[in-house]
C-alpha cells in the first residue's frame, strides 16, 4: 500500500531530491498512528430510534384507546339543577340508530284490578322497553309487560295466572309516537308556580322517551327558579311533595322517580306505592 501511495504522491506533488527524508519520515508518522475509531452509525440509529419510540409512546398516552374514538373533556358531576342541565346539553350524540330506554316499575296493584274479588294488595314489577330510531320517518317500538315479579301486602292475591289489562299498567307518560320526530306534548304547559305542584306536573315530560335533550334541560332551569325544590345530591325533592326524582349527577339523566307515602298510606312503612329506575343505551339493533 505504501508503494501505490508514493506513486500517486509523486504524481500530484512532484518532490525535488532533497525532500525525500522529509517526506519519508511523514509517511512512517502516518501509518504508525492508530486509526481514530469512529462511532458504529448503528448507535445513532438506535438513539433516533429510542427517541422516536418516547415520542411515540407519549403520543399514544394522548390519544383515546381508538383512533376514531371523539375526544372527550373530562367533566365533573353536577352539583345543581342548572350544572345537570348544561351535561345534558353537552352530552355526547352518538351515531347509533336507536337509544334504547328501559323503565323498570314496582308498583302496588289492589286485587281488584286482577278481577279478584276482596279487598288485597300487591307490589307487581313492570318493565317498559323503547327503541326511539335517532332518524326520521321510523317506527317507534315499545314493549310494555309484566315481569312475573310480586310481592304481596295485604288481604286477597291473585293467583300466578292471573295478570292485569294493559289498560291497568301504570302510566308514565301521556303521548303517543308512532314515528319520529316525536313531540312529547306535556312540555307545551307551563308548569304551576306552586314547588309541590310544580315538580308533580313535570314528571311526564321528565320521564317521557320522546322530550328532546334541550327540552329536559330547560325543564331543569325551569324547577330550578323554585328555591324550595331542593337538589341532594343527585335526589331532587320539595318539602309536602308526593314524588321525588332522581338524577345521576355524572350524566345529567333522569335515572328513576319515587312517590312518597303520605301519612295516611295503608302500605307498610318505607314502602313507596311506585318507584321507577330507568337506564339507557345506544344500539344498532332492536326487535322487529
Amino acid at each position: 500500500m505504501r508503494d501505490v501511495l508514493d506513486d500517486d504522491l509523486a504524481e500530484l506533488y512532484p518532490v525535488r531530491g532533497a525532500d525525500d527524508v522529509r517526506l519519508a519520515r511523514l509517511r512512517e508518522q502516518l501509518f504508525a498512528e492508530k486509526p481514530v475509531r469512529r462511532a458504529p452509525r448503528w448507535v445513532g440509529i438506535a438513539a433516533a430510534a429510542v427517541g422516536v419510540v418516547m415520542i411515540t409512546g407519549l403520543v399514544v398516552l394522548l390519544r383515546p384507546a381508538q383512533r376514531d374514538a371523539p375526544a372527550t373533556m373530562p367533566s365533573t358531576p353536577a352539583t345543581s339543577l342548572q350544572e345537570a342541565a348544561t351535561l345534558l346539553e353537552l352530552s355526547e350524540k352518538p351515531a347509533a340508530k336507536y337509544q334504547h330506554i328501559t323503565y323498570r316499575i314496582w308498583e302496588v296493584i289492589s286485587a281488584s284490578s286482577f278481577g279478584v274479588q276482596g279487598v288485597g294488595r300487591t307490589l307487581v314489577e313492570f318493565e317498559y322497553d323503547v327503541w326511539l330510531p335517532t332518524g326520521n320517518d321510523e317506527m317507534v317500538v315499545i314493549y310494555r309487560r309484566e315481569t312475573g315479579q310480586r310481592r304481596p301486602i295485604s288481604g286477597v292475591q291473585p293467583g300466578p295466572e292471573q295478570t292485569l289489562s294493559t289498560m291497568s299498567f301504570p302510566q308514565l307518560w301521556t303521548t303517543f309516537c308512532a314515528a319520529t320526530p316525536c313531540k312529547e306534548e306535556s312540555v307545551s304547559t307551563p308548569l304551576p308556580a306552586d314547588p309541590k305542584q310544580k315538580l308533580l306536573a313535570a314528571s311526564p315530560r321528565l320521564l317521557s322517551p320522546f322530550t328532546t335533550i334541550e327540552e329536559k334541560a330547560a325543564v331543569y332551569r325551569a324547577l330550578a327558579e323554585s328555591p324550595e325544590i331542593r337538589w341532594n345530591d343527585g335526589r331532587l325533592s320539595v318539602d309536602g311533595s308526593v314524588v321525588q326524582f332522581a338524577i345521576d349527577p355524572a350524566t345529567g339523566r333522569v335515572t328513576g322517580k319515587e312517590e312518597v307515602e303520605t301519612a295516611t298510606s295503608p302500605l307498610p312503612q318505607g314502602m313507596p306505592p311506585r318507584s321507577v329506575t330507568i337506564t339507557y343505551e345506544w344500539t344498532d339493533q332492536r326487535p322487529s
